[in-house]
């Protein structure tokens, strides 16, 4: 049989959706490099990183995401180097797969080259994945394991069982990926649920094998089993009386995610197709829980709204549209923080770090300037005496941690990186505070990390304690009780 003729025509599709995937991929790796953390970041994306370098799996703590340090444990001893840029560099090449597999997705499911590539632009330069796939986090992972699960399980027979293993890893590097596995499972493989299983259990396996290992988290010392983690989480993120102003800031977040053209091709869509049921079932459910849920985190939780929206409905945006999109975009994301700096609003009314713009830092997606907690550990070694215990929050403990572990930046420091957060939940923060200053071990000099009142209370510390303020510090000094103390 001559091989000259044309392929078979399931031959030509697989060829051509493999042709736009490969072309999105490069494309997004391409952004998603270019403009990624270079250095330490703040908060979670530290932490992470400090779990991926402890091997801090398995855990049932919903906050410790343990399928994604499966992963990035395994991405780090593979791939070498300077493990804080590394690990940015695994949520990138996730980013990338998320977008690829997304506009692959779009093909196999009868979209047509317009609709696929309408779905990579809407999620290449929608603000919650860009900004996730630039620094070690957990959200472009866990959407490129679901959509990559959702892709295999397009292919049917036995490939659901490599679906359900990526539908499970995905629900154990983000519990709430659980909002789009629902659906898509639904949608692709309703008459063979069973069938994905057995993948689902081994997927899952980062989380359900704590109830045997019992593991201790090696950023704060706590245990990361028993049902009092789940208790813990509820209660530090949930609050109902967050509603009314959440719903406003879920809202703004989609719609600055979207931009105009987003948002015009979504609302066209309903001229041409009916979304499943059992979409607006859980993409309402996950609405509900992000009312509830800590304002901080919203802006990157949104991205599972974002992308649940976009599989939803079938999205089409012409050529000269679909750049439009991504030039409105990155246009929005430039101005966004100046015009709020402007309106004297840059601080977003949220927590302020040293050396931190926030409306840049939330609303632009791009990290590769940013520098500044690197600036706060170089002022911080500046003042910090020799053997000093530093009593931190979690914002800059966990920086100041994965600086000692990855680049042993002043390993001489104890470095309390919870401290603060624990005396905050106490009925007498301001006492707790001054009886963590002074239960330091003999011959440490004590330092508090930072001086933003809303958390370290120096005003009121001022009363019981000697403060000297250093840079970014507060230095604990020695002094007679009839001092009055003074102000940092």
């Amino acid at each position: 049989m001559s091989s000259d003729g044309p392929p078979p025509r399931d031959v030509t599709t697989l060829r051509r959706t493999a042709a736009v995937g490969g072309g999105w991929f490069v494309a997004a790796l391409a952004l998603y490099l270019a403009t990624g953390a270079r250095g330490l970041v703040w908060g979670d994306s530290s932490k992470l990183t400090l779990y991926a370098l402890s091997a801090h799996f398995p855990s049932l703590n919903p906050g410790d995401h343990a399928g994604w340090t499966v992963l990035a444990w395994g991405w780090l001893h593979a791939l070498g180097g300077d493990p804080v840029v590394m690990a940015h560099r695994l949520s990138a090449f996730a980013g990338a797969l998320a977008v690829a597999a997304a506009a692959m997705l779009a093909l196999r499911r009868g979209a047509g080259l317009s609709g696929a590539h309408t779905v990579a632009v809407l999620l290449l330069v929608a603000h919650p994945l860009w900004w996730a796939a630039g620094v070690a986090e957990t959200y472009a992972p866990a959407i490129a394991a679901v959509l990559l699960g959702a892709l295999v399980a397009t292919l049917g027979g036995a490939w659901l069982l490599l679906a359900g293993l990526a539908w499970g890893l995905a629900v154990s590097i983000h519990t709430v990926a659980l909002a789009l596995v629902v659906p898509l499972a639904w949608t692709l493989a309703r008459r063979r649920l069973p069938a994905l299983a057995p993948g689902v259990v081994v997927g899952l396996a980062p989380v359900w094998l704590a109830v045997w290992l019992h593991p201790v988290d090696p950023l704060t010392g706590f245990a990361a089993a028993g049902a009092g983690t789940w208790r813990w989480h509820v209660g530090a993120f949930v609050d109902p009386a967050r509603t009314p102003g959440n719903a406003v800031i879920i809202v703004a977040l989609v719609l600055f995610a979207l931009g105009p053209l987003g948002v015009w091709a979504l609302t066209r869509a309903a001229d041409r197709n009916v979304t499943a049921p059992v979409w607006w079932a859980c993409l309402g459910g996950l609405g509900v829980l992000l009312l509830v849920y800590a304002r901080f985190r919203l802006h990157l939780l949104v991205v599972f709204l974002v992308v649940g929206l976009v599989l939803a409905r079938p999205v089409r945006l012409g050529l000269a549209a679909r750049m439009a999109h991504v030039a409105l975009q990155v246009a929005l994301y430039t101005a966004a923080p100046v015009l709020l700096a402007a309106a004297g609003r840059g601080d977003l009314g949220v927590r302020v770090l040293p050396q931190r713009d926030n409306a840049r830092y939330f609303l632009d997606p791009v990290r590769w300037g940013d520098r500044g907690a690197e600036r706060y550990l170089d002022e911080a070694a500046a003042c910090l005496p020799p053997r000093a215990e530093l009593i931190a929050d979690f914002n800059v403990g966990a920086v100041a941690r994965l600086a000692q572990v990855a680049r042993g930046w002043r390993t001489d420091v104890l470095v309390a990186p919870v401290a603060v957060d624990v005396a905050l939940a106490a009925p007498d923060p301001v006492a707790a505070l001054a009886a963590v200053a002074q239960a330091a071990p003999t011959g440490r000099p004590v330092a508090f990390a930072d001086t933003y009142e809303p958390y370290y209370h120096l005003h009121d510390l001022a009363a019981t304690l000697c403060l000297d303020r250093c840079g970014p510090l507060a230095l604990v000094r020695s002094c007679r009780r009839d001092d009055g103390g003074s102000h940092p």
